[in-house]
């Protein structure tokens, strides 16, 4: 996570954020995933989108318990780890091997 945007979930602006309470209200103080309410596990806001950080709008944001937020952060990491095009490296070794089988010695002994 990014120094700043730590920094805006610790302070005043996101603690007090009209965006947030209304995400949170909209969901009736329940998590969107497991129905779980605040005295069940903390709730907590998830960030569907980063384009107006520090001026989101109730959409950008999913109420969540603790635990489901955790879920789908860990969800979205791998995804995007899982999108990542593998090391160069790994593309020269795999591409510079002799194949397994060569069609045309195959087509040469018939």
């Amino acid at each position: 996570m990014q120094p700043r945007y730590r920094m805006y979930l610790a302070g005043d602006a996101w603690a007090h954020s009209p965006a947030r309470f209304e995400a949170l209200r909209s969901a009736g103080f329940r998590c969107r995933i497991c129905n779980a309410d605040s005295s069940e596990a903390p709730l907590q806001a998830h960030h569907r989108t980063y384009e107006r950080l520090g001026a989101e709008l109730p959409d950008d944001l999913t109420a969540l318990c603790a635990r489901c937020h955790d879920e789908v952060t860990n969800f979205l990491r791998a995804r995007s780890y899982a999108m990542i095009e593998a090391p160069t490296v790994v593309d020269i070794v795999l591409h510079s091997r002799a194949p397994l089988f060569d069609a045309s010695i195959a087509a040469g002994a018939a």
